[in-house]
């Protein structure tokens, strides 16, 4: 019996190891093809493995992509709550910056991660949003708590509000329409006045302060300055901060 037990545990680890080569495999691909051209069989062989190793394993090439996209944003969520903002109003922009940030260290694996056709992944899409609106909702809930916004502000409509605000200037910034600064910003803007309606009295002075700043800073004829890049978006960890700061495939 206890053999039997080791021999179960050894093939475990053997399939967690070969998930993880397959979960890499992805996160390398991203770079080059972007996520609607990447295939099973392009997955496969970048790990090492059989495309039928993939399909057992996981399924299917949203269900690897999707792993990919949950890694990516623990660690994004773990950088937010490294930040140790003030409150909760100042978290939101902190999210918006170190977003940036990520961006800018790796614009071709984010830019990969866009997904251009979402009816050929409903599934894909509902797994990488779920998690990204309940984020704003839980911030949200904790400026509410913290007196900074209204306590019958809808949450569940504005998280979706917002989840839209950024995605709609995401697909911007990786149709190079418009530069990570000017996405930061642009979102930054987006988002403090879509609170300003529900905020309180502390919170309201937040938000406009931040609003003033980029108004500011996004004047006509005016390149957003560093310093008002700070001033909107909070201030920079001096060191590089990343979505998966221990991602294998990186130096």
């Amino acid at each position: 019996m206890r053999d039997d037990t080791r021999l179960t545990s050894r093939r475990e680890r053997h399939k967690d190891q070969r998930r993880v080569k397959i979960i890499d495999a992805a996160y390398s691909l991203l770079r080059e093809v972007g996520v609607d051209e990447i295939s099973v069989k392009m997955i496969a062989d970048r790990a090492d493995v059989s495309a039928a190793t993939v399909y057992n394993l996981f399924g299917s090439k949203g269900a690897v992509l999707a792993k990919v996209y949950e890694r990516d944003f623990e660690g994004f969520a773990a950088e937010v709550a490294a930040a140790g903002a003030p409150s909760a109003i100042d978290a939101i922009f902190d999210s918006i910056r170190i977003a940036g940030d990520l961006y800018r260290n790796d614009p071709s694996f984010y830019r990969g991660m866009s997904i251009r056709n979402p009816r050929a992944e409903p599934e894909l899409v509902v797994s990488v949003q779920s998690p990204r609106r309940a984020f704003w909702q839980t911030l949200l809930e904790l400026a509410i708590g913290q007196g900074d916004l209204a306590a019958d502000a809808r949450t569940d409509l504005v998280s979706m509000a917002m989840l839209q605000l950024v995605g709609g200037a995401f697909g911007h910034w990786c149709a190079d329409l418009i530069t990570v600064d000017e996405m930061e910003l642009q979102t930054g803007y987006g988002i403090a006045r879509l609170l300003l309606g529900m905020a309180r009295p502390s919170g309201r002075a937040k938000l406009q302060r931040r609003i003033a700043a980029i108004e500011a800073s996004l004047s006509p004829g005016r390149a957003a300055p560093p310093a008002a890049r700070a001033a909107t978006c909070g201030p920079r960890n001096e060191r590089t901060v990343g979505l998966i700061p221990a991602r294998p495939d990186r130096g």
